[in-house]
């Protein structure tokens, strides 16, 4: 009985022993799952007046259908393709002294400079705008309108509009247009001019764009909804790279 107690007691005290003696090994602690975080959602678009929106939109689709879309045909037909070319780069022409207007606005100096040197050559050398020499040269065409600008000095976009015959526009873009109409000198020819002269502009432009109505039509169940939040992201895209580039210039100064 005394030698059971007493391997007992030894066993006992050897695994002790050992236990200590033993390594111990690490734990290693579990990293906790990342949380999820849930996408937000966009924010919806500032239609408020989508009921009359919607119904400006209708009426610009039965003036396309009854007026406007013969009218380009006709254009499209008729002229010469060199004529038509001829006729956008006069008004692109026109329209490169507001971009450079609305760059020095934005505090875009070496943009400025390049666009009003693509006037001065396209005047000169392209015969009045006739002719696109500045894009041969690298000088090439970019947007920029008093809409961009309003929106680069932080001015929100207020609610999307439909305007009659133009489209797509909202509260900030459509002030910026009154202000283009306030500053354009075709606007204080006699009436007959004047209205000739930006009707040939817009015949022009609806022509331009005419491939590319098609495929929003092919491609969208719903037009007005695809045509507002594509003139929506584009003009915002605008916004954002013009206030990226008056930061950059404001940090060079």
């Amino acid at each position: 009985m005394k030698r059971f107690a007493l391997s007992l007691v030894l066993l006992t005290t050897l695994g002790s022993g050992l236990a200590i003696a033993a390594p111990s090994k690490k734990v290693k602690a579990v990293a906790p799952p990342p949380p999820i975080v849930e996408e937000q959602e966009p924010a919806p678009p500032n239609d408020v007046l989508e009921p009359l929106n919607r119904a400006t939109f209708a009426l610009n689709d039965g003036i396309d259908m009854v007026i406007v879309n013969p009218l380009v045909t006709l254009w499209n037909g008729i002229m010469p393709t060199f004529v038509r070319t001829g006729v956008g780069n006069f008004f692109n022409n026109l329209d490169d002294v507001y971009v450079g207007i609305n760059h020095v606005l934005q505090g875009n100096g070496s943009a400025a400079g390049a666009d009003f040197q693509r006037v001065a050559v396209n005047t000169t050398v392209g015969i009045g705008g006739l002719f696109d020499v500045g894009a041969k040269m690298g000088l090439h065409k970019v947007d920029g309108d008093f809409g961009q600008t309003l929106g680069a000095w932080g001015l929100p976009t207020g609610p999307y509009l439909i305007l009659p015959l133009i489209g797509p526009s909202t509260f900030r873009e459509t002030t910026g247009r009154f202000a283009r109409i306030a500053t354009d000198p075709r606007s204080y020819l006699d009436p007959v001019p004047s209205y000739s002269l930006m009707g040939l502009e817009y015949l022009q432009t609806r022509a331009d764009g005419k491939a590319n109505e098609g495929l929003i039509a092919a491609s969208s169940l719903d037009r007005y909804v695809f045509v507002r939040n594509l003139y929506l992201q584009k003009r915002a895209l605008m916004v954002k790279a013009a206030r990226e580039k008056t930061s950059s210039a404001a940090s060079a100064n």
